[in-house]
């Protein structure tokens, strides 16, 4: 069976056994409705279990050695229809940034959303960055045009020039960094922090998440 086949019986499997316990938890409310053992404290425990349970995701991380092969390997699984490469995974252009793939079943939209690599100076966790949309650089995705999307995906490959001490703020160690050629005495550091990546597709849309890292 191809990886592909094996995975889609996996996350179906894993969207299945979500439905019967939500189906199950529905029947438990009902006999504690019948037996008069329902009160609005425990409707609040359960309408925010079902909720947790619907929200759940099932993540898949793709970790290894830098250009070893880990988008190109989401390419091929998640974006085979389009017939090219829609993520950057060509030698010296890959994934700068830790990259989260899955479908925004709220929003209902495809879309790219980029942070900035200066979030990382300050106290902010990445979790509270999520809940501020204003310091994130949001892209519309559109699939019926594979050229720009792939245009606007290469983001997650840009980097940018700065100085070693910048770089130190950052929270980068210069002596891992490439030296940018065509400013003396500069870096390469990611420009983005973090991306996340709306797209429709059937594995994402049953609650499939991907985590692509830098190598």
């Amino acid at each position: 069976m191809s990886l592909q086949g094996n995975l889609t019986q996996q996350v179906e499997a894993y969207h299945n056994w979500k439905k019967e316990l939500i189906r199950q938890i529905g029947r438990y409310r009902l006999w504690l409705q019948d037996n008069n053992l329902f009160s609005d404290d425990i409707s609040a425990r359960i309408r925010h279990g079902l909720e947790l349970l619907v929200e759940d995701e099932l993540t898949i991380a793709f970790v290894g050695e830098y250009s070893r092969g880990k988008t190109e390997l989401i390419n091929a699984l998640f974006f085979s229809e389009f017939g090219q490469r829609m993520l950057p995974s060509q030698a010296g252009r890959t994934t700068m940034c830790p990259t989260e793939l899955f479908f925004d079943r709220n929003a209902n939209e495809n879309y790219l959303l980029l942070l900035p690599i200066e979030t990382r100076i300050g106290d902010l966790s990445l979790q509270q960055l999520r809940k501020q949309p204003e310091r994130w650089v949001k892209h519309d995705l559109d699939e019926r045009d594979p050229e720009i999307m792939r245009e606007v995906l290469g983001e997650v490959a840009r980097v940018k020039a700065v100085s070693t001490a910048e770089a130190r703020a950052l929270g980068f160690d210069e002596g891992m960094l490439e030296h940018d050629r065509n400013n003396p005495g500069k870096v390469l550091v990611p420009a983005w922090r973090n991306a996340q990546i709306s797209i429709r597709h059937p594995l994402f849309e049953r609650g499939l998440r991907i985590l692509d890292t830098p190598g």
